[in-house]
């Protein structure tokens, strides 16, 4: 992937789906992002990199928005996820997490998969179970209280 933000806008209906991919950092601009209203998405999927310096510029980026906005965040890859967990203000007060992508651990094929899930799929902090094609159990490849710490604040 590229390490320079690209943003594209996609608009459904009263949804307003922005998606961001690249790394972000302290030359990420999002002037490219239209004026939002309605329904907001933030697809976080292709975001593969944020440095500090991308942090500052994404949370002021943020305060940019109307107040009143409503933003759901969509497929946060495990880069946006890490933030979640250590940055207070990464996702904006009232906004919602849809799906984000966990890292599991494929024993038999010697790979990590990224597998996406929702909120309501981890209970009580614990991950889900997931099976891979074969369907033999994956491992979940992080500790498990400090990866979905985000979801308390929820």
């Amino acid at each position: 992937m590229s390490s320079e933000l690209k943003i594209d806008h996609v608009k459904e209906n009263d949804k307003n789906i922005i998606i961001f991919s690249g790394g972000i950092d302290e030359d990420s601009s999002f002037e490219s992002v239209p004026s939002l209203s309605g329904i907001v998405v933030f697809d976080l999927s292709g975001v593969d990199k944020i440095n500090s310096c991308g942090i500052r510029e994404w949370i002021k980026f943020q305060d940019t928005l109307d107040p009143n906005l409503h933003i759901t965040y969509k497929g946060c890859s495990q880069v946006i996820v890490e933030q979640m967990n250590i940055i207070k203000g990464f996702v904006r007060a009232g906004g919602s997490i849809e799906s984000f992508y966990a890292p599991y651990f494929d024993e038999g094929n010697d790979s990590e998969i990224k597998i996406l899930i929702n909120p309501e799929e981890v209970i009580n902090g614990k991950a889900p179970v997931k099976k891979n094609n074969e369907g033999v159990e994956l491992e979940f490849d992080d500790i498990e209280a400090q990866y979905f710490n985000f979801l308390k604040g929820l």
